[in-house]
């Protein structure tokens, strides 16, 4: 049992450095001699999905939901859903919600009836996805709705056993609604120069995502762009201690909740973001988004890329070390002089 367990965490060593292949052949191992089923199961599903190989992560859930080995809200057993009124919640980050809500209209056409549950802060934007018209949320005296099957909206491409090659409707299956655009649109006034929005820091609850916001101050100098802030969170505030030469653009007063933020991004022309929900919302929207990746990112974006299949208007910048930021911040200034050079596409509507 020592044995396996020295297998074990070498197995996470080689996955944390993302070396694929052997941390796959280790899990496998680590597995043969005894070690904890449960984390080689978790540990080889990982390995698979940064590598893009679906179908043998599928399998990997195959063995799981057989075991029993729910994560707690994955209550779809596998059954068919046709016919039924079935019941999705949004029980992760709001970014996992905007990624996932692109299965609404291959959900809708199987089941009969789909009800999508999220958090309060969602309510507004959920029904702007195609194929979202049923929305719900908790708190309050509100009345249960009735379903058949309920399922987590992140367990949707394992229940559709997607393929890398058949990702649902990659780009603008979000829509916002007109007179919101519009409105936001005239509150951000009239640009002079490319629009780019910037997103440095990620959740509390992954802070590894996060950059410190003095590592972009060099790059908000440049007088080529207009530089509009998108953070969320207690560190949107330190938009507001920048050298004073800075002449960022708050969107207070252009937003009004995570409907408003989407809005703002549609009136932008480049999103230099961490991995959070402006990535996401970005993405939905066919927004061009720089998104820059820690060294060990989420299996959603692979690894050795620089594109996402989940999202064709995302260009994304991976620490090319542990740890270092600065290399992907100087990346993105160089990248970003380049850009405003090139033959401008468009100013915002």
């Amino acid at each position: 049992m020592i044995w396996s367990a020295v297998l074990l965490r070498e197995a996470e060593t080689l996955l944390g450095q993302r070396d694929l292949q052997a941390a796959l052949a280790q899990f496998q191992s680590a597995e043969g001699q005894g070690a904890n089923a449960r984390y080689c199961l978790y540990g080889k599903w990982m390995t698979h999905m940064l590598g893009g190989n679906f179908e043998a992560a599928w399998r990997e859930s195959d063995r799981a939901r057989a075991w029993g080995l729910d994560n707690g809200a994955a209550f779809w057993r596998g059954e068919d859903i046709a016919g039924k009124h079935i019941i999705v919640r949004c029980l992760h980050g709001f970014g996992d919600a905007v990624q996932f809500m692109r299965f609404a209209p291959r959900l809708q056409m199987r089941a009969k009836n789909v009800i999508w549950e999220v958090p309060p802060e969602l309510v507004e934007l959920a029904p702007c996805f195609d194929g979202v018209e049923h929305v719900v949320s908790w708190g309050g005296d509100r009345i249960s709705p009735l379903w058949e099957v309920q399922t987590e909206v992140t367990e949707l491409a394992f229940l559709f056993r997607t393929q890398l090659d058949d990702l649902p409707i990659a780009t603008r299956y979000l829509h916002l609604p007109y007179g919101l655009v519009r409105k936001v649109s005239a509150a951000m006034g009239r640009p002079q120069l490319p629009r780019v929005g910037l997103a440095w820091a990620a959740g509390d609850w992954n802070t590894s995502r996060s950059i410190p916001i003095a590592l972009f101050v060099d790059l908000l100098r440049s007088r080529d762009c207009e530089f509009w802030n998108l953070q969320g969170g207690p560190e949107r505030k330190q938009w507001d201690y920048l050298p004073k030469e800075i002449s960022g653009r708050s969107t207070e007063g252009c937003r009004d909740g995570i409907l408003g933020l989407a809005a703002v991004i549609s009136q932008l022309d480049l999103v230099i973001t961490v991995d959070t929900l402006a990535t996401h919302l970005a993405g939905a929207l066919e927004v061009p988004a720089w998104v820059m990746l820690q060294y060990s990112a989420d299996w959603r974006w692979m690894v050795d890329r620089d594109d996402s299949p989940w999202y064709p208007s995302l260009r994304l910048f991976r620490q090319r070390s542990s740890g270092d930021w600065q290399g992907v911040v100087d990346r993105i200034g160089a990248e970003l002089t380049e850009w405003v050079r090139a033959p401008y596409r468009r100013l915002a509507a």
